[in-house]
């Protein structure tokens, strides 16, 4: 941007291609880089389809074709996101991408027939607090670095509510110690922070508990590891200094929590519905819940309490009472 802005805009073909640019660039920017990969990858394979089955991009029904060739081909649930990376690239072109009447419909046929035969539930069970003091209490069991490293990123995965991406794109630099021993661990540009807004979020100390306390263990992996990193590395990481994927994140959680309950189905994002729910057991109100998972609304905290918190907060003896009956 401050190189378009170098140049001077006037009335004529240099002009008029720096605003193409900046509207263009415009465009790119308006979404996540996730997003950006998942609307090239869809507008490329629509691309390779028309082609070969020589179908005319202005055909209003391509969309459709495609999205019937998707679901013979198991990959219906690329169909959600056509339309947006199809209209995506359309307006990078500046040009009209024509969509039939009936697409809307025909989506919705097709995401019925994935629902009722390809889609297949998740199941991952919420990590408690029990399960971390579990795997804490099991240290003599592990490499000395295995254990700082895991064990932080548990503490301060469950503390901040964390998805496996966060923890993995956390960088050395976004952690500042504060004069009270608090610290402050900047998570901006999240999942839902679109725009960038989000502060450091202060991690408070266990007051009462050091062995499980988030600021002691991270401290206890950072003096381990601080010789090699720079502001640019990678807070979690093996002594490589590599940055850590999804995948991997979710694979020490899953090799961490085998150990201490291996009967359980653990993903990446164990950490955070456990966490959630955890605090809807303990009665911490639904609006510092929704501020600490960084959740829209209360809609989204529904499940968590349908699925474990009614049952853990004894609902069945509640109902099943004459207590507070007159």
């Amino acid at each position: 941007m401050d190189q378009i802005r170098r140049n001077d805009v006037h009335n004529c073909s240099s002009g008029w291609k720096l605003i193409l640019q900046t509207r263009d660039l415009g465009m790119l920017v308006s979404i996540k880089e996730e997003t950006f990969k998942l609307y090239t990858r869809n507008y490329n394979g629509f691309l390779w389809f028309i082609t070969a089955f020589n179908i005319s991009m202005d055909d209003p029904y391509a969309i459709e074709y495609y999205a019937a060739y998707l679901t013979i081909q198991g990959q219906t649930s690329r169909v959600e996101a056509l339309r947006p990376s199809l209209q995506f690239w359309a307006n990078i072109e500046r040009r009209v991408f024509p969509i039939s009447w009936s697409y809307d419909k025909i989506k919705r046929g097709i995401t019925l027939i994935w629902s009722l035969i390809d889609r297949k539930a998740l199941k991952r069970d919420p990590i408690f607090y029990h399960h971390i003091e579990g795997f804490i209490q099991r240290k003599d069991h592990y490499d000395p670095f295995i254990f700082k490293l895991t064990s932080a990123m548990l503490v301060i995965g469950f503390r901040l509510f964390a998805r496996p991406g966060e923890l993995a794109r956390l960088k050395w630099g976004y952690v500042t110690k504060l004069r009270n021993g608090n610290i402050k661990l900047d998570l901006s540009g999240h999942k839902t922070d679109f725009f960038l807004l989000e502060k450091p979020i202060t991690i408070d100390k266990h007051l009462e508990n050091p062995s499980v306390c988030p600021v002691k263990l991270l401290f206890d992996y950072i003096d381990t590891v601080q010789h090699f990193k720079k502001a640019d590395s990678p807070l979690f990481s093996l002594q490589d200094n590599i940055f850590f994927n999804t995948e991997d994140v979710s694979q020490l959680i899953k090799n961490a929590m085998f150990s201490v309950d291996s009967e359980i189905t653990v993903s990446g994002h164990s950490l955070r519905i456990g966490a959630t729910t955890e605090s809807i057991i303990k009665g911490i109100p639904t609006q510092d819940i929704i501020m600490g998972t960084r959740h829209k609304d209360v809609k989204s905290l529904q499940p968590y309490q349908r699925q474990e918190a009614l049952a853990a907060r004894h609902l069945s003896t509640t109902l099943l009472s004459r207590d507070n009956i007159h």
